[in-house]
């Protein structure tokens, strides 16, 4: 909230609470398989043991959006992580960042469960989004 009556009102962190990382995925929750939903949580858990204990699946927020189009989100969120199709013009696994948002691309869940390579290449990009 921006509300400046508000801000000096309520001044102790208890009333700021931390915006969540946006998650966005190309297709609906319920049609995520077990795998998929497997490796997002272990994804939210690696930046949780080695990056914020604060952080778990519910500092998230995992929307579903056929393609990444931040000007559909009601709230910019800080940080923002994108499993999905190859955009053009962007890469993957980069620390891009547009206006107030930092992000980073992937290629699919399902995708990332059978590569390896990727999924050190995403680590190292999420740990330059959490950490910068």
């Amino acid at each position: 909230m921006t509300d400046p009556f508000f801000e000096s009102l309520y001044t102790e962190e208890l009333y700021h609470p931390a915006p969540k990382t946006s998650i966005i995925i190309t297709k609906p929750w319920i049609e995520l398989n077990m795998a998929e939903r497997d490796q997002l949580t272990k994804i939210t858990e690696a930046l949780r043991q080695r990056i914020n204990p604060k952080l778990s699946l519910d500092a998230f927020q995992v929307v579903y959006s056929p393609a990444l189009d931040l000007s559909t989100l009601l709230e910019k969120p800080q940080r923002l992580i994108y499993f999905g199709p190859a955009i053009k013009g962007l890469n993957y696994f980069e620390l891009i960042e547009t206006g107030s948002t930092k992000m980073v691309l992937s290629e699919s869940l399902l995708e990332l469960t059978a590569n390896d390579a990727s999924r050190q290449k995403l680590w190292i990009a999420l740990k330059q989004l959490f950490l910068a």
